[in-house]
């Protein structure tokens, strides 16, 4: 089999929480072994918590993460964390505005 080098373009992240690739697995992406990262209930109204996007923002990281209520009603809270992996979500939701019923 041929060996594949991989490069990442860009900036250093030093605080980025990183696990080398567990031994075996071949796979470009693989999941963090102390999974899962963000419980469950991480806010009081959540049946379940996914994460829907992170970036590095200055020297911590924020994302946006799909908060599920007990009745399965879906909503987007804001987020941040000092390292990548102690997130606090916000409770409240966000709301979005718009002009046609479909996304407002």
């Amino acid at each position: 089999m041929m060996s594949i080098k991989r490069t990442i373009i860009g900036d250093d992240l030093p605080n980025i929480p990183w696990e080398n690739r567990p031994s075996g697995c071949s796979a470009p992406v693989w999941r963090y072994s102390k999974n899962p990262v963000i419980p469950r209930d991480l806010i009081p109204t959540a049946n379940s918590i996914f994460n829907s996007a992170v970036i590095p923002f200055g020297t911590k990281f924020v994302g946006v993460f799909r908060c599920d209520d007990q009745r399965r009603h879906m909503q987007i809270h804001r987020s941040e964390s000092n390292d990548g992996l102690n997130w606090r979500i916000s409770p409240e939701p966000i709301l979005f505005q718009g002009g046609a019923p479909e996304i407002s």
